[in-house]
């Protein structure tokens, strides 16, 4: 099957590159899908287009009865290579997710079923990552959820669509895998493109902030690989929009020793704000070396290395003014009760808040484990229907760790110039004003919001 797998794949992303400018007319396919063996050869005709209200079912099971099956899902998440640590806490996201499930009685539609994770590597590797989704597909899992690397979604997303497999993509930002017309991948995440509107406003804000010197010299520092330069793709094209000049746009590598060079660059440009999307050791390296140089320019992560956890005790006195435009986590602002719990269960297991790669973990598991609660059934079509026709609002408890409106696909397309062949399909179009995003700040060694200033009564508590 592999050897089909890979020749199939060849052929998939053949078609997708031209299948990415056509929008024909789509409604969900409820036919026997020809996928591999594991799950019900038949699909429930018409599931509720929309979300049961609440929590995950309580139980209530015939106790003399035979216990449900496991509904299993497959994780593809990098656990080793260069982003492994990523994954790895974006794992726990999912698992603490799947606890919460499991705790309260399971798949109530299925009789109080439990989920099951089934997880592979993707070693941060695009073929690593073709051959463990291979893997998850021949061991019959329901759906899978992840990757963190948008060249391994790139790799993977025409498998799921060719095998019918639903996909909920929870880290990946990239957008070139994301314009094809289908009902089995879908983003429950920001996509590189989603964070324009925020980040206007923030330019805004910093613009009123500090109006005799207004931020209108600008450089970007990117990784080179798929995220990092798609992250920074739209600095590029709104500059002009947004009034200011780039000054330094320059690629960085995990493998960088010294970045003098480009830290020097950016103090003679005399550089207003430094667009970080790269991952943490380039990050740290450009951080410290931006104190040692005495560059007054203030860094603004994409995620990355900013978003990690150790930033602060990596960069010690260098982090403090350091900006992230972070989603929404209990540590930045608070939230239900529940939410607060459960992040307090997660901090009591493993000594953190979640941030942003479990949050995203936790909103996609949620989101798939609704799916499958709507459609009564473990099936690959039937989930990949109800994912098709979702809408979950926020009370609903795959919501508990975002700042956005709630989970709805745009199955329509959405058509956009920044975007591959112009449209992007399935991405989640309940993003809110901020694509539920704050702009955090280090002061004095620990992170605060400063914007929205509602955070703060509307004080500006901003060091800029």
């Amino acid at each position: 099957m592999k050897k089909a797998l890979r020749i199939s794949l060849v052929l998939v992303i053949a078609l997708v590159m031209l299948a990415g400018c056509n929008t024909p007319s789509y409604a969900p396919d409820t036919s026997t899908p020809a996928a591999p063996a594991g799950n019900s050869p038949a699909a429930p005709a018409g599931n509720s287009p929309s979300a049961p209200a609440g929590n995950a079912p309580s139980g209530g099971n015939d106790p003399a009865a035979a216990p449900p099956d496991p509904v299993r899902i497959g994780v593809l998440l990098p656990l080793s290579g260069v982003t492994s640590y990523y994954g790895e806490i974006q794992l726990q996201g999912i698992q603490h997710c799947v606890d919460y499930v499991n705790s309260i009685g399971g798949i109530q539609a299925l009789g109080g079923a439990p989920i099951e994770l089934v997880v592979q590597d993707s070693a941060s590797d695009p073929e690593t990552g073709v051959s463990a989704f291979e893997l998850l597909i021949e061991s019959g899992v329901t759906a899978v959820v992840g990757p963190y690397n948008s060249t391994v979604a790139a790799a993977t997303a025409p498998l799921a669509i060719q095998y019918r497999v639903p996909y909920v993509i929870v880290n990946a930002t990239s957008e070139n895998y994301m314009s094809v017309e289908n009902k089995y991948v879908y983003r429950t995440n920001t996509g590189s493109t989603d964070g324009d509107g925020m980040w206007a406003l923030i330019i805004q804000y910093l613009n009123r902030i500090r109006p005799q010197d207004p931020t209108d010299i600008v450089a970007i520092v990117y990784d080179s690989g798929d995220w990092g330069t798609a992250a920074v793709g739209t600095w590029r094209s709104n500059a002009e929009a947004m009034g200011y000049t780039l000054a330094v746009d320059e690629a960085v590598s995990e493998t960088s020793t010294d970045l003098s060079t480009l830290v020097n660059k950016i103090r003679r440009e005399d550089v207003d704000l430094v667009i970080v999307a790269a991952f943490s050791s380039a990050t740290n390296l450009l951080v410290r070396q931006m104190e040692e140089y005495e560059v007054k320019a203030k860094v603004a992560g994409l995620g990355g290395g900013i978003g990690d956890i150790e930033f602060i005790n990596n960069c010690g006195s260098a982090a403090n003014g350091a900006l992230y435009s972070a989603p929404w986590v209990p540590s930045h602002g608070g939230g239900k009760p529940e939410a607060v719990e459960w992040n307090q269960k997660y901090f009591d297991a493993y000594g953190v808040n979640m941030t942003m790669e479990p949050c995203w973990g936790w909103l996609g598991v949620g989101t798939l484990i609704n799916a499958i609660e709507i459609a009564g059934s473990a099936d690959r079509e039937a989930v990949a229907d109800a994912l098709y026709n979702i809408k979950l609002d926020k009370d609903n408890f795959a919501m508990w760790f975002s700042g956005y409106d709630g989970v709805e696909f745009d199955t329509a397309g959405k058509r956009d110039d920044r975007f591959p062949g112009g449209i992007r399909y399935n991405n989640n179009k309940l993003l809110g004003e901020t694509t539920g995003m704050v702009l955090t700040q280090v002061q004095n060694g620990q992170w605060v919001i400063v914007f929205p200033t509602s955070y703060n009564n509307g004080r500006d508590i901003i060091d800029y």
